[in-house]
C-alpha cells in the first residue's frame, strides 16, 4: 500500500520541538478567542431587550408637590413628549382618575400634530380641583408602538383661599375634641402603636439593596386617610387604610414562597412574602389574598393573641381566598409554613391590626366603597399592565420600580414594578374576575 503525505503533515514533522510548542500555544489561544467571541454573540442574541426607562411624556406644569388655589378653575396643565412631526402621537390627560381621558392641545413648532409640547386647560365642564391631594396623569397615545414610558403622574395640593388671598383653612374655629371623640382618638393612637409593635414581631431580617431602587416621585392617594404609596409599601412593608376601603386584596407575589436564606438565583423577587406584609384596617373591612405565585398553592392561617381563629383552605395559583372580615379590634398574625422544600423551617408571615371606627354610625360595611390592592409586574411591561388595569376600570394610585432580589429571570429583566390600584366602580366579583384574566399573562415562570 502506498502512503501519501499531505503538506501540513510534512511541515509538522520537519519542525523542531520548540517551534511545535509555539504553534500549539498559538492554536489554543486562537481557539479560546473564537469560543469567547461565539459565546458573547450567543449571550447578546439571547438576552431579552431591556425595557425602556425613557419618559415618552412628562408633565412640567404644575410640578410634583405644588400647592395651588382650589379656586383656580382654569388651571393650565402643560408638558412635553417625544412626539414630533414624523410620529403620529397625541397626549391625553386625566385628573383625579375621572374618566374619560381628555385630549390635550398640541403646542409644538410644527403645527397641530406636533405634541413635542402640549397643554390642557382644566375647566369646570370636565372636573374641578378638590381640597387636599389631587392627581394628574398624562398618557402618550401613538399609532405606532414606541419604546418609551407612556405615562407620567404628579401629585399636588389644592388649598381653599379667601378673597384676600390667605388660606382660610386655618380661619375655622378649632373644634374641641372631648368625651367619646377623645376616646376614639386615643383608640386610633393605641392601634397605631400596636400596629408598629405587631409589625416588628413578624418582619423577617431581609437583606436587599433598597438604595438601588429606581427613585420615583412619592404619590399619595385620593382615598382620604389611607397610605397607598408604592415606594413606602416597598420600604416599610405596611399599609394603613381608612374606613372608605371596603376590601383589601393582599398580593402573594411570584416566588413569594422563597426564603431569603438561599442562593441568589433562588431568592424572592420582592422583599416581603405578602404585599403589603403588614396592614392596619378598620372593623368590617374585608381582606382576601390573591395567589400570583406561579405553580404554587397557598393556605392562610390567622391567629389572634391566643389561638388560631381562621384558616382559608388551599387555593391555587391565579385564584383568591374567600374574604375574611375581622370585627374585633386587636392585633392578628397570619402565616404559612412548609412552603419551601429547600428551607423547610421558612414561614411566610404577616400582620393585621384592626382598629375601631371613627364614629359610631359610620362603618366600613355601610360606607366603604373602595377596593384596594397591590400588584407586581416586570418593569419593562409596566405600561402594558397599567393600560390593562385601567381598561378594566381600575385606577393606578402609585408605582415604584426596584431591582429585584434575585437579579432577574429570563424574559422579565432584573427590575420589577410594584403598583397600588383601587376601584370604586367595580364589585368584588368583577375585581376578582379582572385579576384572574390579567395574572396568567404575566411572563413569570
Amino acid at each position: 500500500m502506498v502512503s501519501h503525505c499531505f503538506p501540513a503533515e510534512f511541515m509538522w514533522h520537519k519542525m523542531n520541538p520548540e517551534m511545535k510548542k509555539i504553534m500549539v500555544v498559538l492554536g489554543l489561544a486562537l481557539l479560546v478567542s473564537i469560543i469567547m467571541i461565539s459565546n458573547t454573540n450567543i449571550v447578546f442574541s439571547q438576552s431579552p431587550a431591556k425595557g425602556s426607562t425613557t419618559h415618552g411624556v412628562k408633565i412640567q406644569t404644575p410640578s410634583q408637590g405644588n400647592e395651588i388655589s382650589i379656586g383656580n378653575d382654569n388651571l393650565t396643565i402643560a408638558g412635553k413628549s417625544v412626539d414630533d412631526e414624523s410620529s403620529d402621537c397625541q397626549v391625553l390627560v386625566i385628573v383625579n382618575d375621572i374618566k374619560p381621558y381628555q385630549k390635550a392641545a398640541s403646542n409644538g413648532l410644527h403645527g397641530a400634530n406636533d405634541y413635542s409640547k402640549w397643554e390642557f386647560t382644566l375647566s369646570p365642564d370636565y372636573t374641578k380641583l378638590k381640597e387636599g391631594s389631587n392627581k394628574i396623569t398624562a398618557k402618550l397615545d401613538c399609532k405606532d408602538e414606541l419604546d418609551v414610558l407612556k405615562y407620567d403622574t404628579i401629585i399636588f395640593t389644592a388649598t381653599m383661599t379667601n378673597p384676600s388671598g390667605g388660606n382660610n383653612l386655618n380661619s375655622q374655629p378649632t373644634e374641641d375634641i372631648s368625651g367619646t371623640e377623645q376616646n376614639r382618638a386615643v383608640d386610633v393612637h393605641n392601634a397605631e402603636e400596636k400596629f408598629n409593635q405587631t409589625q416588628e414581631l413578624v418582619n423577617e431580617t431581609t437583606s436587599y439593596d433598597n438604595s438601588s431602587a429606581l427613585q420615583q416621585p412619592n404619590m399619595t392617594t385620593s382615598i382620604s386617610g389611607s397610605t397607598l404609596n408604592a415606594q413606602n409599601i416597598y420600604g416599610d412593608k405596611k399599609m394603613i387604610l381608612s374606613p372608605d376601603v371596603a376590601y383589601l386584596v393582599i398580593l402573594i407575589p411570584n416566588e413569594g414562597h422563597e426564603s431569603v436564606n438561599q442562593p441568589k438565583n433562588q431568592l424572592p423577587l420582592i422583599n416581603q412574602p405578602y404585599v403589603p406584609q403588614n396592614v392596619m384596617i378598620y372593623k368590617s373591612t374585608g381582606i382576601l389574598w390573591l395567589n400570583a405565585d406561579v405553580g404554587h398553592r397557598h393556605k392562610i392561617s390567622l391567629n389572634d393573641s391566643n389561638s388560631k381563629i381562621f384558616e382559608s383552605g388551599i387555593f391555587g395559583y391565579n385564584t383568591t381566598s374567600k374574604p375574611l372580615t375581622l370585627n374585633k379590634t386587636g392585633a392578628y398574625q397570619y402565616w404559612e409554613s412548609h412552603v419551601s422544600k429547600d428551607v423547610p423551617d421558612f414561614v411566610m408571615k404577616g400582620a393585621i391590626t384592626v382598629t375601631s371606627q371613627m364614629s359610631t354610625d359610620n362603618t366600613a360595611s355601610q360606607n366603604g366603597k373602595y377596593i384596594v390592592g397591590t400588584y407586581m409586574v416586570p418593569a419593562k411591561f409596566i405600561d402594558k399592565y397599567r393600560s390593562g388595569f385601567e381598561d378594566n376600570g381600575f385606577n393606578i394610585d402609585s408605582t415604584f420600580t426596584y431591582k429585584d432580589l434575585r437579579g432577574g429571570q429570563k424574559g422579565t429583566g432584573s427590575e420589577q414594578t410594584l403598583f397600588v390600584w383601587d376601584t370604586h366602580n367595580l364589585s368584588l366579583e368583577e375585581v376578582i374576575s379582572a385579576l384572574e384574566e390579567l395574572t396568567p399573562t404575566l411572563p413569570y415562570n
